[in-house]
């Protein structure tokens, strides 16, 4: 017999009396659908180049000036310096990016490059595996490769512990006010991930802080995301309905294509207990492959592949969900058009 876990039962009442997703409906996902399919998202046509473009476009003509020297300063890593554009840094900040782009170790560079790395296996930063720090940051640090993703200054700072001219990034510093331990790769890693769950904890019971043994609250991921300023949204999984995932793997491959990971929480469900309906893991779909997803999986440090299939109903425990069994909530960009 089929357990049955939170998510699901929420998504399947709010059906019955009327109450669904604006991202569930067919249109939405037949559009959502239609955005993932237009292509591989070229620098011309990801939510990096046109945050980039935008901010040309306003530019003065100093600062304009200024973007463009960056871009050509890095040559074939141009899309680093959109990434930085799009975050909001500074000029000041990006130019020295730039600047010093090719004096930065290789593997700096990798990292900063392609924070989710680019393949599947173990994701390392320098020698450090990209694991969560303790039981209940798997949360933090999915959100954590997320950021690096959206802010390649946020990269720089976990790779060199040095900052881009007088700008630190929010997290970072946060990380320096609070004067948590910096000075190492794993130091910095394991900073990052804190500030963030201490971020997204807070006010996660209305105006007092999630309980921290709890992990990372759902719905608060939307609201503490920073991403090119993209606005986001939290999608309950009813993993049951065939149209509710075709829908989800719709508007998270959308999300894929346009360079925006996608959070997912995982669970199990009552066949299990009690203490399993609810989400208790926290992966990020990071790309696309030919049968599913590429998935970062903090629990290994891995980035490991999931079948699209696998996505539909409950099955066996999934490396791909930390073990997990049943798909509970993604994290998806919000179209003005779906608010």
């Amino acid at each position: 017999m089929t357990g049955w876990t939170v998510t699901s039962s929420a998504a399947r009442l709010g059906r019955l009396v009327g109450l669904r997703g604006r991202w569930t409906t067919p249109y939405a996902a037949a559009h959502a659908a239609g955005r993932a399919q237009r292509g591989g998202g070229g620098h011309g046509d990801t939510v990096f180049a046109r945050a980039y473009a935008r901010r040309l476009a306003r530019a003065s003509a100093a600062d304009a000036k200024a973007l463009a020297t960056a871009l050509s300063e890095v040559g074939e890593d141009a899309d680093v310096i959109r990434r930085a554009a799009a975050s909001g840094a500074p000029i000041a900040a990006i130019a020295a990016l730039a600047a010093g782009w090719a004096n930065l170790p290789s593997t700096a560079r990798a990292v900063i490059r392609e924070p989710a790395g680019s393949g599947m296996g173990a994701l390392r930063y320098g020698g450090v595996r990209a694991r969560q720090v303790d039981r209940t940051t798997c949360g933090a640090a999915v959100m954590a490769v997320m950021l690096m993703t959206g802010d390649p200054l946020v990269a720089a700072w976990l790779m060199t512990g040095r900052h881009c001219g007088d700008y630190l990034p929010p997290e970072v510093l946060r990380i320096v006010v609070s004067e948590r331990p910096s000075r190492t790769i794993e130091e910095r890693w394991s900073a990052l991930q804190s500030v963030l769950h201490d971020q997204v904890r807070a006010r996660g019971l209305a105006v007092l802080p999630w309980p921290r043994r709890f992990g990372t609250p759902p719905w608060r991921v939307d609201e503490e995301t920073r991403f090119a300023g993209v606005a986001f949204r939290g999608a309950i999984l009813d993993d049951t309905s065939t149209d509710v995932v075709a829908a989800a793997v719709a508007h998270a491959s959308a999300a894929l294509r346009d360079g925006i990971p996608v959070p997912m929480f995982t669970g199990g469900d009552s066949s299990g207990g009690l203490s399993q309906v609810m989400p208790r893991h926290v992966v990020l779909l990071v790309g696309r492959t030919s049968h599913g997803f590429a998935v970062y999986e903090p629990g290994t440090g891995r980035v490991v592949p999931l079948t699209e299939a696998r996505l539909y109903g409950p099955g066996p425990q999934e490396p791909a969900y930390g073990h997990w069994t049943r798909a509970c909530w993604m994290v998806l960009p919000q179209r003005k058009s779906e608010a």
